[in-house]
């Protein structure tokens, strides 16, 4: 599912009847870090630093865990629930929810009319944030010329001026499950397909691949056993004739995976990976959007992901999964648009990101 907007601080929920709006909370914690001393304000900064190393640390070790076990196909399978989450995040939800299907910010839950029951405990995920540092930096002096000053030395004159930096960086929120709240039915959304799949939803399919990559996507006689293939000269996907429809959905879904990460064209890192790691690659992502739209993923196998994945560094693992992830979440998205074009109530039906308005 789609990746929370929770930009709330860890607290305990009450029944709303007597739950803080917002802004008060917001203003009650500034007024608290206003009266700490400028030691108890370091130590709060450690403690926040320690919990997000916490949480890196659980990613770390649940990546190695994926690789390192049979779970990798479970893995991609939780992922295909999340595809608007990353990896790391998918992976974080796994470990303290394993039987998580929905999750938003308790704000999310709240604008579609539902509660979080008393006692849950909210899902630790990272979201991204920003913040402004200020510094004062020496910088030469110049002439409306824009020609530097000089001393009577010859040496540079200078100054010295505040400068601001933008940096990007991660904080603790919280995430609540469809299990964990109650209260108005949760919107449906038009998203499954089936082994019988219909004529125009494999369309719709092909569709989303060829607005997704920007080229031709082409069914025709192939001979040999190949049910597809991406070709980067002729820059077209082909599908073998003849296919079922699921089958022709997850090949076009696999070579739409091989355009997307490839392409030499793109310069993507995953573009120069050998020939193994793309074939890897391809198979995760087409069955992470398999899964998510329900079809039969049982011939997808990886037996030699323990082997393929040993010596390989943790933070190539890590952006391996997050590549595969960004990729599954494209084609999902693709995909959703022209579902959704089909739906006999367009206005009604929405998507999953729609109903539940996260990204991250």
């Amino acid at each position: 599912m789609s990746q929370g907007s929770s930009d709330y601080e860890p607290r305990k929920y009450v029944s709303s009847s007597v739950r803080m709006s917002r802004e008060k909370a917001r203003a009650r914690s500034a007024t608290w870090k206003k009266k700490l001393t400028p030691q108890q304000k370091d130590d709060y900064k450690a403690e926040k630093r320690e919990e997000m190393q916490a949480l890196f640390k659980k990613i770390d070790d649940g990546v190695k865990a994926v690789f390192e076990s049979e779970r990798y196909k479970e893995c991609l399978r939780y992922m295909s629930k999340f595809t608007n989450y990353s990896a790391g995040n998918c992976i974080l939800i796994m470990l303290q929810k394993p039987d998580a299907s929905l999750v938003a910010a308790f704000g999310k839950w709240k604008e579609l009319g539902r509660n979080i029951n008393k006692g849950e405990k909210g899902i630790a995920i990272l979201a991204p944030m920003t913040f402004k540092t200020k510094e004062l930096r020496e910088q030469p002096i110049t002439d409306n010329k824009g020609q530097r000053i000089l001393n009577a030395d010859g040496s540079e004159k200078k100054e010295k001026v505040e400068v601001e930096e933008t940096s990007i960086g991660f904080k603790k929120v919280y995430v609540f499950d469809v299990s964990q709240t109650s209260g108005k039915p949760v919107p449906e959304f038009a998203n499954e397909l089936n082994e019988d799949i219909e004529p125009e939803h494999v369309d719709a399919v092909l569709n989303s691949v060829r607005n997704v990559t920007g080229i031709p996507v082409d069914v025709e006689n192939i001979s040999g056993g190949a049910k597809g293939f991406y070709s980067y000269g002729e820059q077209r996907i082909v599908i073998k004739e003849g296919l079922s429809g699921a089958q022709a959905v997850k090949t076009a879904i696999h070579e739409c995976a091989h355009a997307l990460l490839h392409d030499p064209d793109k310069k993507l890192p995953t573009a120069n990976s050998t020939r193994s790691d793309k074939e890897v690659q391809a198979e995760s992502v087409a069955y992470i959007v398999a899964s998510r739209y329900g079809l039969d993923t049982s011939e997808y196998s990886f037996p030699y992901i323990a082997s393929w994945s040993e010596g390989k560094p943790l933070d190539q693992l890590n952006r391996f999964l997050n590549e595969i992830q960004e990729t599954a979440r494209t084609i999902c998205d693709a995909i959703d648009s022209e579902l959704q074009a089909l739906s006999e109530n367009p206005t009604e039906e929405q998507t999953e990101e729609e109903c539940l308005g996260l990204a991250m």
